[in-house]
C-alpha cells in the first residue's frame, strides 16, 4: 500500500507545469526583522461537498454519506479541516439474508490536511491528510430469511430490534484539489480508514458505519466540490522580485 502512495505521488509531482515559481513574500516584524514567507499567513475560508454518494445513489445505491467540510488555511500549507455529515443505509448485502436499515445519523470528522506543494505558484493543491472519526447510529436487521436444511423449512419476515453503536475512527488520506474559476474548485481523495473502536448495544453486528461505511471494508474515496473565500487586501505581502 504504501509503495502504491509514493508511486501516486511522483507520477502526479511530474505531470505538474514545470517551471513554476514559488510566491516568495516579505513582512518585517515587530523587532524590525525580515521574515520571508512563500504565501500570505491567511489563505482563507473553504467550504466544500461530498459529491461520491449523491452520485452512486442516483445510480441505484442504497446507503451513503451526505456531507460538507470546511477548512482554513495557512501560508498555503497547513488545513485544518471539520467535516461533518448524514449517513443511512436500507440495503441488502450481497450475499446476505437480511435487509440493513441505518436511520439517519449524524457523524463528525476533525483533522488536517498537509499541502505538499505548498511552495508552487500552481492553480492547486496535493495533499496529505489525518482525520479523527465519530458517530452515533441506530440500526436494525428486517426480512431476514433462516432456511433449515435438516427440516427443509425457510422461515422469512424475521427481524432483529433497533440496535446502537457508538464508533470511533482514524484516516490517512491522499489528495488534489484544482482550481476551476476564481474560488470554485473541484477534488478528489482517497482514504485508508482503521477503526479504533466501535461498542454495540444489541445482537446485530454492525455493517454500514456512519461516516466510515463499510466495517470490513478500509479504503474510501471523495469527490469533491469546494469554494474558497480569500481575503481581500489582508495579508497579501509584497512578493520579493
Amino acid at each position: 500500500m504504501l509503495q502504491k502512495i509514493k508511486i501516486i505521488l511522483l507520477l502526479l509531482v511530474l505531470l505538474l507545469p514545470v517551471g513554476v515559481q514559488a510566491k516568495k513574500s516579505v513582512i518585517v516584524n515587530a523587532q524590525g526583522d525580515t521574515v520571508r514567507h512563500l504565501h500570505p499567513k491567511f489563505n482563507g475560508i473553504t467550504i466544500g461537498a461530498d459529491l461520491a454518494s449523491p452520485v452512486m445513489n442516483i445510480i441505484g445505491q442504497k446507503y451513503g454519506n451526505y456531507e460538507m467540510s470546511i477548512d482554513a488555511g495557512f501560508y498555503n500549507r497547513f488545513y485544518p479541516i471539520y467535516e461533518f455529515g448524514i449517513s443511512y443505509a436500507d440495503e441488502t448485502p450481497d450475499g446476505g439474508n437480511y435487509r440493513y436499515k441505518v436511520s439517519p445519523s449524524f457523524y463528525n470528522r476533525v483533522g488536517l490536511n498537509y499541502n505538499i506543494l505548498y511552495n508552487k505558484d500552481i492553480p492547486g493543491m496535493l495533499y496529505v491528510g489525518l482525520r479523527y472519526g465519530f458517530s452515533f447510529a441506530n440500526y436494525e436487521l428486517t426480512d431476514i430469511t433462516v432456511s433449515s436444511p435438516y427440516w427443509e423449512e425457510i422461515q422469512t419476515g424475521l427481524s432483529i430490534p433497533k440496535s446502537t453503536s457508538v464508533a470511533h475512527w482514524g484516516e490517512l488520506l491522499l489528495g488534489l484539489q484544482v482550481k476551476l474559476y476564481k474560488g470554485l474548485m473541484m477534488g478528489w481523495n482517497v482514504r485508508y480508514k482503521l477503526l479504533f473502536a466501535d461498542s454495540q448495544k444489541g445482537n446485530a453486528k454492525q455493517w454500514i458505519i456512519p461516516g466510515f461505511g463499510k466495517s470490513n471494508s478500509p479504503l474510501g474515496f471523495s469527490f469533491t466540490i469546494n469554494y474558497r473565500f480569500s481575503p481581500k487586501g489582508k495579508d497579501k505581502l509584497p512578493q520579493i522580485q
